[in-house]
Formats: C-alpha cells, sequence, structure tokens
C-alpha cells in the first residue's frame, strides 16, 4: 500500500507544495511560539510573512496553461483557477498580518495565536478553492471556519469580540449542519461523492431528482451563510461590528471570495438538469441581496456595520455574474458555456471583481484599524470629521476606497462592475443589470457621506487622530492599485478571461 501511494503523491508534489507550505508553516509558527519566549511577538509576524511569500513561490513550480489536473484521486482539481484564488487568499493573508501585526504593536496587546490560526484559515480556503468532491469541500469549509471563528471571538477581556464569535460559531454550525445534509442527500442521489459522480447522475438521469432537488439546496443554504446572501445574511453586521478591524477586512474578502470560488462550481455543477429551479432562486437571491444590503446601509452610523451591509450588496453583485453563467442566454449547459462568449465573459467578470473588491476593503479596513487609538478602534463615522487635516494620506486611502465601492470612476470599482453588467446585459438579462446599476446609485449616497465627514467637517474633541504608520502605508499602496487597475484593467481582465476558459468544471 504504501510503496503504491509514496510514488503517486511524489508525481503531484509539485501542485501539492503550496498547500504543504502552509500547512507545515502554520505548525512551524506555533512550535516557534512554544519555545522562543518574548513579549512583542514579532518574530511570529515575520516568520508569517514568510511562509506565505514561500507558498506564493511555490505557486510556480508548476506553470500556468493546460486546463485542470485532478489529484488525490480526483479530490481537488488545481489549475489556473485554483491557482488564481490561491494568490487572492494569499495575498489578503500578507496584509491581514501587516495591519493586525501594526494593532498589536499599538495596543501592547500581543495575540500569538493569530498567526498560525491566520495560515489554518489560508490552508482550508486553498482546498475549498480546488475541490472537486464533496468531502474536500467540507474539509475545506470548516478547516477555514474554525479558525476563523477564534480569530473573531479571540480577543482576551473584549465583550464585543466574544459576542461575535459566539454568533458567528452558533449559526455557522446551523449553516454547517444544512450544508452535511445537503452533501448526504446529493451521495444518496449519485451514489459517490465526487463531482465527477453527480455530474453523470444528473446527465443519466439515473436517481431521484428530488433528492438532488432537495441536496442541493440544503448545500446552496450552507454556501449562502458562508458569502452572506440574504436571508442568510443576519450573522454579517453583528461579526462584522464585534470582531477586529483587521479580521473583519479579512472576512469581507478572502473568505467572502472563498465562498464564492465553490458556490460557482457547485452551482455550474448543478446546469442543465436543474436550471430550472437555480435559475430563478438565484436570480431573486441576487436581487434581494443587492437591495437589502444597499437601503439597511444607508441607516449606519458605524462604518464597521456600514462595511457589512455594503459587503452584503456586493454578494448580489456577484451573484448576478453567477445567474448570467447559468442563465438560459448563455446556453443552460456547462458545457456550452465554456465555449460562448457571454459565459466567458461573466466568469473573467466574476474573478477580476473579487480581486477588486479584496483591493478595496482591505484598504478601507486596514484604515480603520490603523486610526483608532489605544484599545479603541475608529468604528463611529461622525468621529472621522476633519481626519483628512490631521491624518491626510489615511484620509485620501480612505476616500479612494469608498469612491471605488461605490463604482465612481476611473477606480477599479467602476470597471469591475461595468464589465459585470456588460456581461449580464449580454446575456440578455437587462432588467437584472437596471436593478444591479440602480442599487449602485443608491450606495453612492452612504460612501459618499464618510466622504463629506472627513473633509468638510470640522475637527471636533473626540474626533479620531490615530495613526499607524505601517499599516497606513500598506493600505495607501492598495489605494495605489485600486487607481493603477482602474486606469489600466485591460491585463488583468484578459488574465482573468484566459484563467476561465481553461476551467473544467
Amino acid at each position: 500500500m504504501n510503496g503504491f501511494l509514496v510514488p503517486a503523491i511524489g508525481d503531484q508534489l509539485d501542485v501539492l507544495l503550496p498547500y504543504l507550505v502552509v500547512a507545515g508553516g502554520g505548525l512551524l509558527v506555533m512550535l516557534v511560539d512554544a519555545f522562543v519566549r518574548t513579549m512583542r511577538k514579532d518574530h511570529l509576524s515575520l516568520l508569517t510573512l514568510a511562509v506565505l511569500l514561500l507558498a506564493a513561490l511555490s505557486q510556480l513550480v508548476r506553470g500556468g496553461g493546460g486546463g485542470e489536473r485532478e489529484i488525490l484521486s480526483g479530490m481537488m482539481a488545481v489549475g489556473d483557477y485554483a491557482r488564481f484564488f490561491n494568490y487572492l487568499f494569499i495575498g489578503c493573508g500578507v496584509l491581514t498580518t501587516v495591519f493586525a501585526t501594526s494593532t498589536f504593536d499599538r495596543d501592547e496587546h500581543y495575540r500569538p495565536e493569530f498567526y498560525p490560526l491566520l495560515l489554518f484559515s489560508i490552508l482550508g480556503m486553498m482546498v475549498l478553492a480546488a475541490a472537486s468532491d464533496l468531502l474536500t469541500v467540507f474539509l475545506g469549509i470548516e478547516t477555514m471556519s474554525l479558525a476563523v471563528y477564534v480569530l473573531v471571538g479571540g480577543v482576551r477581556g473584549d465583550t464585543r469580540s466574544s459576542e461575535a464569535g459566539f454568533k458567528y460559531l452558533l449559526l455557522g454550525g446551523f449553516a454547517s449542519a444544512f450544508l452535511l445534509m445537503g452533501m448526504a442527500l446529493l451521495y444518496g442521489f449519485a451514489g459517490g461523492t465526487a463531482f465527477s459522480d453527480i455530474s453523470r447522475a444528473l446527465a443519466q438521469n439515473s436517481g431521484d431528482m428530488s433528492l438532488a432537488l432537495l441536496g442541493g439546496g440544503l448545500v446552496l443554504v450552507g454556501f449562502g451563510f458562508k458569502v452572506a446572501l440574504v436571508p442568510f445574511h443576519m450573522w454579517t453586521p453583528d461579526v462584522y461590528d464585534g470582531a477586529p478591524a483587521y479580521v473583519t477586512g479579512f472576512m469581507a474578502t478572502a473568505v467572502k471570495a472563498a465562498g464564492f470560488a465553490i458556490l460557482l462550481r457547485f452551482a455550474w455543477l448543478m446546469q442543465p438538469q436543474l436550471a430550472f429551479a437555480w435559475y430563478p432562486v438565484l436570480t431573486v437571491l441576487a436581487v434581494l441581496t443587492m437591495s437589502v444590503g444597499n437601503l439597511v446601509a444607508l441607516a449606519q452610523s458605524s462604518l464597521k456595520r456600514l462595511l457589512a451591509w455594503s459587503s452584503i450588496a456586493h454578494a448580489g453583485y456577484l451573484m448576478l455574474g453567477v445567474v448570467t453563467l447559468i442563465s438560459p442566454g448563455t446556453g443552460g449547459s456547462a458545457q456550452m458555456v465554456l465555449g460562448r462568449e457571454v459565459g466567458e465573459s461573466a466568469g473573467s467578470a466574476l474573478l477580476f471583481y473579487l480581486l477588486a473588491y479584496s483591493l478595496m476593503n482591505l484598504a478601507a479596513f486596514g484604515v480603520i484599524g490603523a486610526v483608532g487609538s489605544k484599545g479603541r478602534e475608529a468604528d463611529d463615522i461622525e468621529r472621522y470629521a476633519g481626519l483628512s487635516r490631521r491624518r491626510p494620506v489615511a484620509a485620501a486611502v480612505l476616500a479612494i476606497a469608498m469612491l471605488s465601492l461605490a463604482g465612481i470612476p476611473p477606480m477599479v470599482g467602476f470597471m469591475s462592475k461595468f464589465y459585470l453588467f456588460s456581461a449580464v446585459v449580454r446575456a440578455g438579462l437587462v432588467p437584472l443589470a437596471v436593478i444591479g446599476v440602480i442599487n449602485s446609485l443608491v450606495s453612492v449616497y452612504y460612501y459618499l457621506r464618510v466622504i463629506v465627514v472627513m473633509y468638510m467637517k470640522q475637527p471636533e474633541a473626540d474626533s479620531y487622530e490615530g495613526g499607524e504608520p505601517v499599516a497606513i502605508g500598506a493600505a495607501a499602496l492598495l489605494a495605489a492599485l485600486v487607481l493603477l487597475l482602474g486606469v489600466m484593467p485591460d491585463s488583468l481582465h484578459r488574465a482573468a478571461l484566459i484563467i476561465f476558459r481553461q476551467i473544467t468544471f
């Protein structure tokens, strides 16, 4: 048995290397923390950054192109699609490490457990993005989720963090139960857990289709919780508000991207046989998510809660891309979509949007964490009054992030919405595109409100005036990328198109 497994793993070591680096790095950080005793724990942040950099470099061991490659007996499919998300997760991890360490140094309250938990959550995301089996999906989601639960609620002495962690754990447990039950029903339908087994059973109509419908619906509930779709979104504002800003930024970007990475694969898997059920359901979810997120965000006075409802709205925009991919206008079949221009444009727009959204949100949450004072985060919008006078760089970065989230040119947020809505229109779904544009116009009000407070209101005695230079510098770099990709988006969009063309779901 061993003689059979070792050569097989050796043949796949090139594509497994990034996963092994992150997993081994997490264990190494734990051991170093146990045996190296210092108060500041700076060595842990440097070691975490080194692990993430090594993981990124190890992605280059096997060049891109050539479609996806199944590994571990079909449990995972590794290709440019998974590689794209791996780079995204690693980039979010690097910036989160910088923001978190800056906060620890300012507050003099260090969380050594943060670093291995961050690495293990990224490992779960990487597994999830490459999953091609229901068992791998569940392992990836739970590895990611368990680590994030502790990141959210593990700030000692902070009751808001503890409350947020408890809510996230409780509701996440319910979502996992729905997910697992749905997977059990799909196993009963297909007689196997591999995506290929499910696809074959759907194509041959060889099982009880009611099991496939119910099982797919329950799995959708689990994924909807992870990406904060209405009505599975109610945890989002409280958890985003109670978690530290560096964790909230990580959740709003990397966790959401991981959720959409697997949701896209799974929605495609259910087509075309279940399109009659999935298309109207996902359409309703997209419209509800956009509308509820934007309307409730109008009434927020907390910047973190505003961005939480904003993230819900952006999940609705992203769902428009998923709906476009499975719509009758793109052929109704996964194999037909791959050969159609509309499907390719929708898929590349989704990838571009996820990257742009991550840049915008990380910049915003980086400023929130940086301009607070010791033991106090910069959360109240009104207390940003006059920030442009005291911290002009931080104010400029936050303004760029807000304008980009609103979809104002020449920011990358405008181009991401342009590509996405263009694909929706080309698929013949004009009413959905109109609803998306109207929601974007609604969102302009609450994003611009933050800018008005920073630039047009006089500072008060309790206005925020902190400024961590390292965190603000990292956020400024993100803001520069937001501007650069907004002015020159073509190269990245073409790369996303090439990646999508090579996917074999």
